[in-house]
């Protein structure tokens, strides 16, 4: 049976304000495998009703294929219209809230980060990197021969997982077919992306890193010493990957967590400056406008209608 979790959303945050509820994913059964694959209509059935209701922060990957239907998905401050043959794909830390109609239907993968790391002797370690998750859009669509097959290799994953008790060739072979779902549709994920150039080692490991010290809302200089490269070095690696500087980039990112927090609690927003680590309540407020184009409290009133509709 699947199980989410959540964590308790009643935990303080070092500011003395309620932390954005988390969701995570755990199954016993198929923990050495570390992914489930289920149908929007068995996930309604098997959780709360309240689990699919207002917005969570999920800690694995999610790849949501829209069999029939219709409906919404709000990944972070983006809404995916639902339709037939629309993927949506959510990341570990982004902010996500199911809005589908009763008739909408789906395919879903729910995928633990560590099943995709690299395994020694494992062959789908050289297709991990022909993947380039980093660079996956939000939602893709993907035309009728990429449906059929996404569909196909789900199915055959759906069966080495369905017995109660999985063995070590289909826990192997299940991971095996988990990469070549995704690579199956990377191409239409790829498709839909900005055109950037390819995500390096140095800039995976500075998101990661990013994802890390968000609260801490690093510096460059910071960020380049923990990596191990110079500040310039980053610069160039960033405006390649990212199309902005490294500064510009970590500021775009604290903006990111600063409206998340707006929306999603009910934290004020000089909480939300601390916890973001500004020092004055006024350098959060100039910060917040200079990069969102208003203040905290006049994002706050105009985003949330939109987020609960």
């Amino acid at each position: 049976m699947v199980k989410i979790n959540q964590t308790s959303h009643e935990r303080q945050n070092p500011a003395g304000t309620p932390a954005l509820q988390n969701i995570r994913f755990s199954n016993k059964r198929l923990d050495p495998v570390g992914v489930e694959v289920l149908t929007l209509s068995e996930l309604r059935g098997r959780v709360p009703a309240s689990v699919l209701q207002g917005p969570q922060r999920v800690e694995f990957f999610m790849l949501m294929v829209v069999t029939r239907g219709h409906g919404a998905h709000h990944v972070d401050f983006d809404r995916v219209n639902l339709t037939r043959g629309r993927a949506v794909f959510v990341r570990p830390g982004q902010v996500q809230e199911w809005a589908p109609s009763k008739s909408c239907d789906a395919d879903l993968m729910l995928i633990e980060p560590t099943s995709l790391q690299s395994r020694r002797g494992s062959c789908a370690n050289a297709a991990m990197g022909l993947l380039r998750l980093e660079e996956w859009s939000s939602s893709f669509d993907l035309d009728r021969t990429e449906l059929s097959t996404c569909q196909q290799l789900a199915a055959m994953l759906r069966r080495e997982l369905a017995p109660a008790q999985v063995t070590p060739v289909s826990s192997t072979l299940a991971r095996e077919l988990l990469v070549c779902a995704l690579l199956a549709i990377s191409r239409a994920a790829l498709r839909s992306g900005q055109g950037l150039a390819p995500s390096s080692p140095l800039a995976q490991r500075f998101t990661a890193e990013l994802e890390r010290a968000v609260a801490q809302r690093p510096g460059v200089e910071a960020m380049a010493k923990k990596l191990g490269v110079s500040s310039s070095t980053l610069n160039r690696v960033c405006q390649a990957r990212f199309g902005h500087s490294a500064k510009d980039t970590i500021d775009r990112r604290v903006a990111l967590e600063a409206q998340r927090l707006l929306v999603h609690t009910e934290a004020t927003s000089v909480a939300i400056g601390e916890q973001l680590g500004f020092s004055e309540p006024t350098n959060f407020l100039k910060f917040f406008r200079r990069r969102v184009g208003a203040t905290p409290e006049a994002f706050r009133r105009r985003v949330r209608p939109i987020s609960g509709a």
